[in-house]
C-alpha cells in the first residue's frame, strides 16, 4: 500500500483535509470585535450562520474519499476516477469559501481571508500529482 508515491500524496491530502477542520479560513471584523472562521463546530459560533455545514459536509466528504482511495490500490481505474472526483469536490469547497457568507445577521465591516481558505488548493495539488503517479505507471 504505501509502495506506491500516489499513496503518500493521498495521505497528504487526508492531513489536510484534518487540518481544515482547525485552521481559520475567514477573519470577520465587525464592529465589537473580529472573529476567526473555521470548519470546526463551535468556532466562533456566536456570529456564524447555518451556512458553514456546507462546507463541512464537502470536507468529510473528501476525507472519507481520500482515505478510501488509498485502500483501493487494487483497483486503479477506481482510484484515478475518484481522484478526478476528489480534485472537483476541491474547487467546489474552494468556491464555498469564497462565495458564502458565513457571518449572522448583518454584514460584517471586513472580512481577511486566512490561510486555510488556501488548503483546498494545496490538497488539489496534492491530487493532481497522485493523479499523474496513476498515469505513469
Amino acid at each position: 500500500m504505501i509502495q506506491r508515491k500516489q499513496t503518500l500524496f493521498l495521505l497528504a491530502v487526508v492531513i489536510i483535509a484534518i487540518a481544515q477542520f482547525f485552521v481559520p479560513f475567514q477573519n470577520i471584523v465587525i464592529t465589537n470585535g473580529h472573529w476567526p472562521i473555521c470548519l470546526m463546530p463551535g468556532c466562533s459560533s456566536d456570529i456564524m450562520s447555518s451556512n458553514i455545514y456546507f462546507p463541512m459536509i464537502f470536507n468529510v466528504v473528501i476525507l472519507i474519499l481520500s482515505a478510501a482511495i488509498i485502500f483501493l490500490y487494487k483497483n486503479r481505474v477506481l482510484q484515478y476516477k475518484l481522484a478526478n472526483l476528489l480534485v472537483v469536490f476541491n474547487m467546489i469547497l474552494i468556491g464555498l469559501f469564497f462565495i458564502l457568507p458565513y457571518s449572522k445577521e448583518g454584514g460584517p465591516e471586513a472580512i481577511s481571508y486566512q490561510f486555510g481558505s488556501f488548503l483546498p488548493l494545496v490538497s488539489a495539488i496534492f491530487r493532481i500529482f497522485s493523479r499523474s503517479f496513476y498515469q505513469k505507471r
